[in-house]
């Protein structure tokens, strides 16, 4: 229920910020952690998420740009203990409704381990910011490349799951934040769950995209579900799957079902070009601990600014979990 939460903290937030008197300058209203500020600059009455830090200013050439938004240093804004504030701020041609999702998104990030220390917090920070100037700036083919395919495929096959375990689908759709360009595939408030897919048959790749991704801080508790599948006419093509889960669907999440299908680059007009059918023929899920081979923000020295890295799941010797463990604790049936 996170994402919703905060979605909807920040557009009452801006609104009530909008029809108050305009004025030269900020206007803000806490939210979040202590550090955080929701804010509307006037007189262009533009919408912000402000993120305070106590650490030395940054270059401006250190701040990502994306398509829709803009980083810069904020003057002006309550101190709140902070002597250095930034905001990432809508420019005026860019749509509120993905604004709003990248701001809850990166609010969820640096509310998440802020207690691990100040560069990491801006770290976190920076590298949500970063991930979503890469999605933004992403080119929009006519239908997803074969990786892109398969990872939907991957998460739909999980989407599925959680319905059959009786979660209702708006539900499941408010868990689903791989399409939205989250920082895991499904998240929740205490649980999140990263899905990966191969083709491979000679060993279990997955690639992690970030140092953030399998770091389970303040509690959280993060694991990761793998698929192997293979590639058989007997199989299921990724249209044929959607069409499946847009009948288990229903109603109540057919909507949010459709929204995230356009966010992950997928459309009804390109579905004869998906000729692959997948089988699924292995699946493996691990639970974050230190048993587990993994690159992290926490336990990685600051002077590594980022990182993507492949891992080996046949190398791997940690202990594995049922899968479905996981998808029921997920959806908060059952505790692991």
């Amino acid at each position: 229920m996170a994402q919703l939460n905060e979605q909807g903290e920040l557009l009452s937030a801006w609104r009530s910020l909008s029809s108050a008197e305009t004025c030269e300058g900020w206007r803000v209203i806490a939210i979040g952690s202590g550090r955080c500020r929701a804010g509307v600059k006037f007189p262009a009455n533009e919408e912000a998420l402000l993120v305070g830090f106590n650490m030395p200013f940054p270059a401006a050439s250190d701040l990502p740009q994306g398509r829709g938004f803009e980083v810069a240093r904020v003057g002006g804004a309550p101190s709140g203990g902070f002597d250095l504030w930034l905001g990432v701020t809508r420019k005026p041609t860019a749509s509120l409704e993905m604004f709003t999702l990248m701001a809850a998104d990166v609010l969820a990030a640096v509310n998440t381990g802020s207690e691990n220390g100040e560069l990491r917090a801006y770290y976190r920070f920076l590298s949500r910011i970063k991930s979503w100037q890469q999605f933004m700036e992403r080119p929009r083919d006519r239908r997803l490349s074969d990786e892109d395919e398969l990872g939907l495929f991957g998460e739909l096959s999980v989407v599925r799951r959680l319905l059959k375990t009786g979660l209702s689908s708006s539900s499941v759709m408010e868990y689903w934040r791989g399409p939205a360009n989250g920082l895991r595939d499904f998240m929740t408030e205490t649980f999140d769950l990263e899905v990966k897919s191969t083709t491979s048959a000679n060993h279990f790749p997955v690639r992690i995209s970030s140092l953030e991704q399998l770091d389970d801080v303040s509690g959280q508790t993060v694991c990761l579900a793998a698929f192997r599948f293979s590639i058989q006419d007997s199989g299921a093509s990724l249209p044929a799957l959607i069409d499946t889960v847009r009948i288990e669907m229903g109603e109540d999440g057919l909507a949010a079902f459709e929204r995230s299908l356009l966010l992950a680059g997928y459309e009804d007009a390109y579905a004869a070009e998906y000729t692959r059918s997948f089988v699924s023929v292995d699946e493996r899920a691990f639970m974050m601990a230190d048993s587990f081979p993994r690159l992290s923000r926490t336990e990685t020295p600051l002077a590594v600014r980022s990182a993507e890295y492949e891992l080996d799941l046949d190398l791997v010797d940690a202990t594995t979990v049922e899968l479905n463990d996981i998808i029921l604790a997920l959806g908060g049936l059952k505790l692991l």
